[in-house]
């Protein structure tokens, strides 16, 4: 199990203090998605828009995961 920060899924641009816990990066990429796109605030407005964004493509989406996926082979299990 790892957990990771709304802020720390957000690379630290926007977002909150939020704990996610998971077994998996796509757990908890997916807890983290329905906060994000539940929020009106604008400290989640940036992954918000990019979420919502119709021309955020597949490609896009593979890229943030590639990354997301990094971020979580480097941090410890809890």
């Amino acid at each position: 199990m790892k957990t990771f920060t709304c802020k720390e899924i957000m690379n630290n641009e926007g977002g909150c203090e939020m704990k996610f816990i998971g077994a998996d990066p796509v757990n908890v990429a997916s807890q983290c998605s329905k906060h994000v796109s539940s929020s009106t605030d604008e400290v989640h407005a940036t992954m918000r828009e990019m979420m919502l964004n119709p021309n955020h493509t597949e490609e896009d989406r593979k890229k943030w995961f590639a990354w997301f996926q990094s971020e979580w082979d480097k941090k410890e299990n809890d």
